[in-house]
């Protein structure tokens, strides 16, 4: 099945992409890809799914133990394809372990996403339907911008960063490496989220919120 579909991307020009992670955030992307006109999934590695099962049509190839042979069969892009729930640990882990291999980690932006031509994305960002993002923000390497987040002028989001979908970000905000902003979080303007610090769905963040911290609330504290 891989071989076969491995054809079917070569044919219609797309550059084969490997997934690393087969669950719903897997399944996202696979529909960013297939609607995107540059890259085609070829494959997914994920320990806990059955080899030769398939998601969205897409094939599950082994664990990611099988980066190597994908190497070998010519693929050079990969992705992380796992979510986060509060700690982007694991996001971060397999994100250096395809730098290591020497992948090739694309940024991905669903077409439906609006981006002023001024944005910066780092390696391996990952922009989903109907994110909106501003004029000069940079999103650093790895960092998500998940469905519906908007994102207005001169944000700094950093490298691993998690924004869940709906989050809302004013003016001037920075946010920390690996920090999380759950689902519809709102921060005004200019405020500085801290490295590893968690939002919680539905806080509004009115201060600077400390490295580490966990804020929840209307206003967040």
């Amino acid at each position: 099945m891989h071989q076969s579909l491995f054809r079917v991307v070569m044919n219609q020009n797309r550059t084969p992409l490997i997934l690393l992670g087969g669950g719903g955030h897997a399944r996202v992307l696979i529909d960013l890809l297939l609607e995107w006109d540059s890259y085609m999934p070829a494959g997914i590695l994920d320990p806990e799914l059955a080899v030769g099962s398939q998601i969205k049509g897409v094939p599950v190839l082994g664990t990611d133990a099988e980066l190597r042979t994908q190497q070998e069969q010519g693929i050079q892009h990969a992705v992380v394809a796992v979510g986060s729930t509060r700690s982007t640990n694991l996001r971060r882990k397999l994100y250096g372990q395809l730098r290591e291999l020497g992948f090739e980690q694309p940024p991905l932006v669903h077409p439906s996403a609006i981006l002023s031509s001024s944005v910066i994305l780092g390696e391996g960002t990952q922009v989903m339907a109907g994110a909106i993002i501003q004029t000069e923000t940079r999103i650093g390497a790895g960092a998500v911008v998940n469905t519906g987040a908007r994102i207005d002028h001169d944000c700094e989001i950093k490298q691993h960063a998690f924004l869940a979908p709906g989050v809302i970000l004013s003016g001037g905000v920075t946010v920390g490496e690996n920090a999380f902003l759950g689902a519809g979080a709102v921060v005004i303007q200019g405020t500085h989220i801290g490295n590893n610090a968690v939002i919680a769905a539905g806080a509004v963040v009115v201060r600077d919120v400390e490295d580490g911290a966990l804020v929840k609330g209307v206003p967040a504290k």
